[in-house]
């Protein structure tokens, strides 16, 4: 009998890792947006807005997961955690992008079509190393989502 895949798998020394990650991620969305406010009516609102939102995201993902530490049930946790995190880091990845068409609907592009390709071969080198499809797959496309509905289908319609 084939054993069932599980999408989420807890392992706490990731959850570490994800919550230092996190640190930088809060401190650049902080920096952008200094920069941002300086002159607001420059830029996208719904690049400010994605870069507003990341940080309630990442802020929370970091509780989430630091529960792994000394929870005896962790899976909520972690599924929570990897939801806020990679919502809160998509979207200021997302907002970067759309500011970067102040400089060039190119650059934009570019750099959203370059995210999406390093996604992808990160996920093949996952899959690849854990023979573990499902799962990779379904954050792969959950990623590529956020990417297109908040990055790449604003930009597309700003143009």
């Amino acid at each position: 009998m084939k054993r069932k895949e599980n999408i989420f798998t807890t392992i706490p020394e990731k959850a570490s890792a994800r919550v230092a990650i996190n640190g930088v991620m809060l401190a650049s969305v902080f920096v952008m947006l200094a920069v941002i406010f300086l002159e607001l009516d420059k830029f996208n609102p719904l690049a400010v807005a994605q870069m507003i939102l990341s940080i309630p995201l990442l802020y929370v993902s970091s509780l989430a997961y630091s529960k792994l530490g000394y929870w005896k049930e962790t899976k909520r946790w972690d599924i929570f955690g990897y939801f806020t995190n990679t919502i809160g880091n998509l979207f200021l990845i997302n907002g970067i992008g759309l500011v970067a068409s102040i400089l060039s609907f190119t650059v934009s592009f570019i750099y959203f079509g370059l995210m999406i390709l390093l996604l992808f071969v990160y996920s093949y080198i996952n899959v690849s190393h854990t023979k573990r499809i499902a799962p990779k797959l379904f954050k792969f496309l959950f990623s590529l989502a956020i990417l297109f509905f908040g990055g790449i289908l604003p930009l597309l319609l700003q143009m």
